[in-house]
């Protein structure tokens, strides 16, 4: 009688085709054992009739596990360029363990797939090219994306959108804004424009030398128009409030608007004398 019995090996008996493209099944022994990657089924030459040891069968398993996650990353930076915290994000959700994470983010790197750095560069060129916005807000983006601080750093941002581009981005937004707030004050235009740019993410410096160029010096004529316009919302905002009251907040409202005192006071001697 033998000391041991004979070991046998589980046999590939079917790989059938799964409606997923490049998805197989792998049958040992007659029985399902797990899905597999096309690429995996290449890397392995498995072929029906092949014997396979436990060792080989768990190998090809993890090689399967892998080349899922690496799927999902590679489908995912299909559309666009992503970060690697976004790939890491990504992996995470569709439930991928740390460790082939790991193997899928060091494998994208290795194969220029994943790069922080040069996602930095193309996400300031776009924002430049199809964007207003100003280096901070480009910096939040950034790191909400989770580009790390130094990549992320206002230096790194400028170096590639110099001061110049955003000299020219600045006066284009200048002229909209003012054209939006057109029946406004001059100061008061001015505080909105300057509002409006830092909410934008441009330094004071560069915002205070783009509006001293714009130069926010009120012409007397749009003043005027931009006086009146005003004057008459608050006159009839207020006209049953009392003829005192009346003169006293439509007084204090433009002179907040940035009107000039006399120039309102006139105005309202003006309206009174005409409704008398």
């Amino acid at each position: 009688m033998n000391s041991f019995q004979e070991v046998t090996m589980p046999t590939i008996t079917k790989i059938s085709a799964q409606k997923r493209k490049g998805r197989y099944n792998l049958f040992l022994d007659d029985e399902f054992a797990f899905g597999i990657d096309e690429g995996v089924l290449v890397q392995y030459a498995l072929a029906k009739g092949q014997e396979l040891t436990s060792a080989q069968v768990a190998e090809i398993q993890e090689q399967n596990n892998f080349r899922h996650a690496y799927n999902i990353a590679v489908n995912y930076l299909a559309h666009q360029l992503r970060t690697r915290h976004e790939i890491w994000t990504k992996l995470e959700d569709e439930e991928v363990p740390p460790a082939y994470i790991k193997q899928v983010a060091a494998e994208l790197t290795s194969q220029g797939y994943l790069d922080d750095t040069a996602y930095r560069d193309s996400f300031v060129r776009t924002q430049m090219l199809t964007t207003e916005n100003g280096p901070t807000v480009i910096q939040r983006k950034l790191r909400d994306k989770g580009i790390s601080p130094d990549l992320a750093s206002i230096d790194a941002i400028t170096d590639i959108y110099p001061e110049d581009e955003q000299r020219q981005t600045l006066a284009k937004l200048i002229a909209k804004q003012r054209s939006h707030y057109r029946t406004s004050s001059a100061r008061e235009q001015e505080r909105k424009v300057r509002q409006h740019l830092y909410a934008k993410g441009f330094s004071g410096d560069l915002i205070s030398q783009a509006i001293a160029y714009a130069d926010f010096t009120p012409d007397a004529e749009e003043e005027a128009d931009a006086l009146a316009t005003q004057a008459e919302k608050y006159w009839r905002r207020y006209a049953s409030k009392g003829l005192a009251y009346q003169k006293r907040k439509t007084k204090t409202m433009l002179y907040q608007k940035g009107f000039d005192l006399d120039a309102v006071s006139n105005w309202i001697a003006d309206k009174e004398a005409s409704e008398e």
